[in-house]
């Protein structure tokens, strides 16, 4: 006969509602034995019990299952800076991929090719046609890992495989902005460094990036009729901004700082940071719509591709893609020396 147990309502532990002997446990473990016929549960059967058991959030199981943690993480996510620096558009299959150029210059930098390489192109008019490239990677996994590990191998090789296809994307943004402010000081001598007198890239004196820095670069935009207010920075010029004294700053930023917040913006300028950004260099851009376009066919298609005979699951994860920047005017790129 079980004796009755008084509980607090409320304490979660309203499912003892009479104290048990172990005997008792043992007669039903017996009777549960019975009525499976002596034979064990099967993989799918323990799965299925499994999540009926951690659906209910008042056996305990739910909380044991929520403090289970996973992996160590061996570095943080890698966030992409391309959907925010270039104008994405989707394309439709079949149609020409074509732009306007509402630019008296009618020069415009465009990379394209399997091997990325960047092509100058002059022309007439104010179209530009845009050739597409992909981007792919390989993730692959071994099968025997899928059951010796406890962790969703699936699920993080492509996450991870995500992320390395958003580092390409930045790289090879990288280099475009880097050929169009350097090739279009060809057709514009006044934007040459040092002698021209609306220079795209100047140099910073010192080891750290100042505010001065920022209105010197955003000045010769602003003779060319453009807002260029978004940094592209290194996470090692990232720091720079949390050394400027609070006379530059004002309490408010500091105050901030101090409290945990990160810096996204200062003034007018948008901070965004990048690991493939180099060391010691800024680039100062427009928004998207005043600097170019990131046409996409088709943006991380996922297939299968196991490679049975070796004990690989794998995958192909790749896109089709092109960058184009159509108004170089905008750029200015900033140096430490």
């Amino acid at each position: 006969m079980g004796l009755p147990a008084l509980v607090a309502h409320g304490s979660g532990l309203e499912r003892f509602g009479s104290a048990r002997s172990s005997d008792e446990f043992v007669v039903q473990m017996g009777q549960l034995q019975q009525r499976l016929g002596g034979r064990k549960l099967s993989m799918r059967e323990k799965q299925i019990r499994m999540a009926h058991m951690l659906r209910d959030a008042n056996n305990g199981m739910l909380r044991l299952g929520q403090s289970m943690i996973g992996p160590i993480q061996l570095q943080l996510r890698y966030q992409g800076i391309l959907r925010n620096v270039l104008l994405e558009d989707t394309l439709t299959p079949g149609v020409p991929i074509q732009y306007d150029i509402l630019d008296q210059l009618g020069q415009a930098y465009v990379l394209h090719g399997a091997e990325g390489e960047i092509r100058i192109t002059p022309f007439e008019g104010k179209r530009v046609e845009v050739q597409l490239f992909r981007i792919a990677t390989f993730p692959i996994i071994r099968k025997e890992d899928l059951y010796f590990l406890r962790a969703n191998l699936v699920e993080y090789q492509q996450d991870f495989s995500k992320q390395a296809i958003m580092r390409q994307e930045d790289g090879r943004l990288v280099s475009l902005i880097e050929t169009a402010a350097a090739q279009y000081r060809l057709v514009d001598s006044s934007a040459t460094p040092v002698t021209g007198s609306l220079p795209n890239e100047i140099s910073v004196a010192g080891d750290i990036l100042a505010p001065d820095d920022l209105y010197n670069a955003v000045t010769f935009t602003d003779q060319r009729m453009l807002d260029s207010t978004r940094l592209l920075v290194n996470p090692k010029e990232y720091r720079d901004f949390y050394r400027w004294d609070i006379n530059t700053t004002g309490w408010a930023f500091k105050d901030s700082v101090v409290a945990g917040e990160r810096i996204v913006q200062f003034g007018e300028f948008q901070i965004g940071k990048s690991i493939i950004i180099p060391i010691g260099t800024t680039y100062l851009t427009p928004d998207p719509e005043f600097l170019g376009v990131f046409p996409v066919m088709y943006s991380l298609d996922v297939e299968e591709n196991n490679l049975v005979q070796q004990f690989h699951k794998g995958w192909v994860m790749d896109e089709l893609v092109g960058l184009a920047i159509l108004n170089p005017r905008g750029l200015i790129i900033l140096r430490k020396q």
